[in-house]
């Protein structure tokens, strides 16, 4: 019995230890909606890139260049709804388990998420003023993995290997110019769905910590 005392003992400082030093208000719901929008602003791209005649390899041309600005403002507010999401489901289970959400933990992981995505965000604004269409979609999910990377040192640790699969897309959609689209869609969609559901299952519903 008291071998059994010093276990539980042991395992509830570790669980108060991990607590304190990582960011433990990430939400599975956030991660599936998050995914939801992407599939809808992907469907709605895909629509507004119908209307340009396909030019293998010459995403440059005057078309694609008219069409940029939309397909801008659509990421744009995808990336406003995502982060409004994780914001605000973060912050309601930070309540929900008596925890501030403003502590040093979700400093770290959001100085280590931001600072890879931030610089990816910008090299990508800088591909799409020097025409370098084709390759936006590859270094987007290639920052984004490594951003989700970089931050799963400070969260879960499972985050870690949805950046991997993120890093996975990015390499091969670089190898198929034209279909950026649906490895968009893939990456940051299907992915993020399939994702959130697993961490709704098997961590948030069961109760459990990293």
């Amino acid at each position: 019995m008291k071998n059994n005392e010093a276990i539980e003992t042991v395992k509830e400082i570790r669980s108060m230890m991990e607590k304190s030093s990582r960011f433990t208000s990430f939400s599975g719901t956030s991660a599936i909606l998050i995914g939801l929008f992407a599939l809808a602003g992907a469907f709605v791209a895909r629509n507004i890139l119908l209307t340009v005649k396909p030019i293998p390899d010459e995403y440059s041309t005057p078309a694609w260049v008219n069409i940029m600005p939309q397909l801008f403002i659509i990421a744009s507010l995808i990336l406003i709804l995502a982060l409004g999401t994780i914001f605000f489901f973060s912050i309601r289970k930070s309540k929900k388990i008596n925890q501030s959400f403003f502590n040093k933990p979700a400093y770290r992981t959001f100085l280590n998420f931001f600072l890879p995505f931030i610089t990816g965000g910008i090299f990508c604004i800088a591909l799409l003023f020097n025409g370098n269409v084709g390759i936006i979609a590859p270094a987007m999910l290639l920052f984004y993995g490594l951003s989700l990377i970089n931050a799963s040192k400070y969260t879960y640790d499972n985050i870690f290997w949805l950046g991997c699969a993120e890093l996975l897309l990015g390499l091969a959609s670089a190898f198929f110019p034209g279909k950026g689209l649906l490895f968009w869609s893939l990456g940051f969609g299907v992915l993020h769905i399939l994702y959130g559901i697993y961490f709704y299952l098997s961590i948030e519903r069961k109760g459990r910590q990293l």
